[in-house]
């Protein structure tokens, strides 16, 4: 009997061990935290991407002519929609805009919501600390626009005014670093997008708009005689700033970033990119390889 059982809880035990054996072989199959995902580096972002299919796009929705609702069609176009479809198409991914509250991109995109920020994206010094830029693909002016009869001519012509900008863009910014002209005016009105500001300009109850120069063109086009840049006594458009547009990632998604950059390069190679400049200013105005 006793051998019996001898040989009984020595099966048991052998079970047992076999038993955690298993367990522990599942587990490091079902847990790889020293697997695939260790060994890959860490950065995803284009595999993510391009397992999704892809690429969501963080805009503001009334920024003409860069990205916009056309009122006719109700349907998002503009100049970076265009580069962004041809980019993806390049890449064999979908291009899925997503409009945002522009206040809140940084959330928007670090919480994954979206995958970049397209849409006339200016490179400043605290972007650079905050997101992933890319190549800058057009340069662009902060400049000053007023009604066509306003007798403005000159920053200083401004002094006790009251100028309206789009609250976080980087207009703003360019106003808050140009701190002398700053203390001049009346008031600064931080206003949604610049189609209200446009409206509030029209109204009156601002004096001028601190904007980006491809958008005031774009109004000047699409409303002849109703505004016009701000002028020094030279003659040259008054500014506040010149920057670059860029394309923002999330700082860690280089991967990402370098394969828009691939894109663009490619675009602007064969001059694609050339095109689509030329649909929307009438000429090529982009950057890349030049």
């Amino acid at each position: 009997m006793k051998k019996i059982i001898s040989v009984v809880l020595a099966a048991a035990l052998a079970a047992s061990f076999a038993g955690c054996g298993l367990v522990s072989s599942a587990k490091s199959a079902a847990s790889p935290s020293s697997g695939s995902a260790a060994s890959s580096g860490g950065d995803q972002s284009w595999e993510k991407v391009q397992k999704a299919g892809k690429l969501v796009l963080g805009l503001d929705d009334a920024f003409p002519p860069m990205g916009y609702v056309d009122t006719k069609t109700g349907e998002l176009v503009g100049f970076d929609l265009d580069v962004a479809k041809e980019a993806c198409k390049r890449l064999n991914i979908e291009l899925k805009t997503q409009p945002i509250d522009w206040n809140n991109k940084t959330a928007e995109l670090n919480n994954g919501n979206i995958d970049c920020l397209w849409n006339g994206f200016s490179k400043t010094a605290e972007r650079e600390k905050e997101f992933s830029l890319s190549i800058p693909y057009m340069k662009n002016n902060q400049i000053i626009l007023i009604k066509t009869g306003a007798a403005y001519t000159g920053l200083s012509s401004l002094t006790g005014k009251t100028i309206g900008v789009q609250s976080d863009s980087s207009a703003e910014s360019a106003l808050n670093e140009n701190t002398a002209f700053k203390k001049t005016l009346k008031s600064v009105v931080q206003i949604d997008d610049y189609s209200k500001a446009v409206l509030e300009l029209q109204n009156g109850t601002i004096d001028a708009i601190a904007i980006d120069e491809v958008v005031a063109r774009f109004y000047l086009t699409n409303n002849p005689g109703a505004y016009k840049i701000l002028k020094e006594k030279d003659g040259k458009d008054s500014s506040l700033a010149t920057e670059d547009y860029v394309v923002g990632f999330r700082k860690a998604d280089n991967a990402l970033k370098e394969k828009i950059e691939g894109a663009l390069r490619e675009m602007a190679k064969d001059g694609t990119l050339a095109q689509i400049s030329t649909k929307w200013f009438g000429e090529d105005v982009t950057t890349v390889g030049k």
